[in-house]
C-alpha cells in the first residue's frame, strides 16, 4: 500500500482538524488537509471526497467551507483537500512553475493512488465488493481539473465501474476563460511586462498590509514572491488552455444514478467575472435548474470561500448532493451579500 497515504488512517481529533499532510508525486510534493471520518478509522471511509482548490491554491482559504461540509456529512465520510504544486507556504515549490498540464498530471497521480489505497484497505479488512466511493470536488480551475481527471480515469461505458463516482463543480471555469470579464480586465498581469514584475513588488507592499482588510491567507500570498510567481504562471496557462468545451462529455455526466456524474453551483447574474458563456452551456447539459444537478445561487460570488455565510451556504448545497437522504435543507441565498475583504476578486480563485 502507498505509505504516503497512511494519514488516511489517523483517527479524528476535532480540536486539531484539519490534519496537515502532504503527497509526493513524480512531479513534486503537494500540501494536503484531511478531515477523517468521524466514526473512526478502523476501516476505510465509505465515501472520500477529494477537493481540488482554485488558483491561488492556498489551503488557508477553505477550512470554513470544508469544516462545515464535514460536519454535515455522515460519520463514515471523509474529505481531503489538495493544493497545487508550488502553491504552499510550508512546502518549497519547484524551481520552474508548473503549467496547467503538469498540475493535471499530479492530480491524476494522486487520484489513482487514493483509489488503489482505498481499495487495498477495503480488501485488507475482508470486505468484498462495494469498495469506498471516491468523488472529486473543485472550485474554479479546480473544477476544470476535476473534470479532466474524470475524463482520463472514467473510461468505462458503465458508470458503476468508474473509479471516480461523481464530481461537484463550484463556480467552475470550464471554457474560454480568457474571454470572461476578469480575463479581459486582468489581461495585463498575465503578460509581460507586468507578469515578471509583480513578484518583485512583494517587498514594497508589505509595509501597507497591516492597514488592509486582506484575509490572513492573502497576506501570506502577498508576502511570498515565489508563490506569486507560481500563481501567475498557472493563471497564464489557464488563459491559454481553458477554451473549447467538450459539451457531449458534460451531457454524458447527467446519468440516471443520482449519486454519480456531475453536479454544479454557479453564481446568478454578474457576480462571477471568471465564468462566461460556458456556464449556461454546461448548466443546460446537466439538465438545467429544473433538474437536481444544477444550483444557481443569488448573492454568492465566485470567491465564496472568503466569508463564513457563503461558505456554509455552498457546503449545505454540496452536502445534500453527497447525501440526498439527509433531512437537512440548504440555506437560502443571502438577500444581501456580506462585505468581502479587499482583493477578493484579484485572482481566479
Amino acid at each position: 500500500m502507498h505509505e504516503q497515504l497512511a494519514f488516511l488512517r489517523q483517527p479524528p481529533h476535532t480540536s486539531s482538524l484539519p490534519l496537515a499532510c502532504s503527497f509526493e508525486s513524480e512531479s513534486g510534493q503537494v500540501e494536503l488537509n484531511y478531515w477523517p471520518a468521524k466514526r473512526g478509522c478502523e476501516s476505510p471511509p465509505e465515501h472520500l471526497t477529494l477537493f481540488i482548490l482554485g488558483n491561488p491554491g492556498l489551503l488557508g482559504y477553505y477550512p470554513p467551507f470544508l469544516t462545515h461540509l464535514h460536519s454535515l456529512l455522515p460519520p463514515s465520510h471523509a474529505i481531503l483537500a489538495t493544493s497545487h504544486i508550488g502553491h504552499s507556504t510550508i512546502i518549497p515549490g519547484p524551481k520552474e512553475p508548473f503549467d496547467l498540464p503538469l498540475q493535471l498530471e499530479s492530480k491524476i497521480e494522486l487520484v489513482q493512488s487514493l483509489r488503489k489505497y482505498l481499495d487495498d484497505w477495503s480488501s485488507e479488512n475482508g470486505k468484498i465488493g462495494g469498495n469506498p466511493k471516491l468523488s472529486l470536488m473543485g472550485h474554479s480551475v479546480g473544477a476544470w481539473l476535476s473534470c479532466e481527471v474524470m475524463k482520463s480515469l472514467n473510461t468505462s461505458s458503465n458508470p458503476v465501474e468508474w473509479p471516480v463516482q461523481s464530481g461537484y463543480l463550484l463556480f467552475p471555469t470550464l471554457g474560454w476563460i480568457s474571454n470572461t470579464w476578469n480575463g479581459w480586465t486582468l489581461w495585463p498581469i498575465f503578460h509581460r511586462p507586468f507578469k515578471p514584475l509583480l513578484p518583485l513588488l512583494s517587498p514594497l507592499v508589505r509595509p501597507i498590509l497591516p492597514y488592509t482588510s486582506l484575509p490572513p491567507t492573502s497576506i501570506s500570498l502577498v508576502n511570498s514572491p515565489e508563490i506569486i510567481r507560481h500563481v501567475l504562471h498557472l493563471s497564464r496557462s489557464e488563459m491559454d488552455l481553458i477554451r473549447d468545451l467538450d459539451i457531449e462529455w458534460y451531457r454524458s455526466q447527467n446519468v440516471q444514478d443520482q449519486r454519480g456524474g456531475l453536479f454544479g453551483i454557479w453564481a446568478k447574474g454578474n457576480l462571477d467575472g471568471w465564468v462566461g458563456k460556458d456556464g449556461p452551456l454546461v448548466q443546460d447539459a446537466l439538465g438545467g435548474e429544473e433538474g437536481d444537478r444544477v444550483r444557481v445561487l443569488d448573492g454568492v460570488p465566485h470567491a465564496f470561500c472568503l466569508t463564513q455565510e457563503n461558505s456554509e451556504l455552498v457546503a449545505e448545497v454540496v452536502a445534500n448532493w453527497i447525501n440526498p437522504s439527509s433531512s437537512h435543507e440548504p440555506l437560502d441565498s443571502p438577500t444581501t451579500h456580506p462585505k468581502e475583504p479587499l482583493g477578493a476578486d484579484i485572482m481566479p480563485m
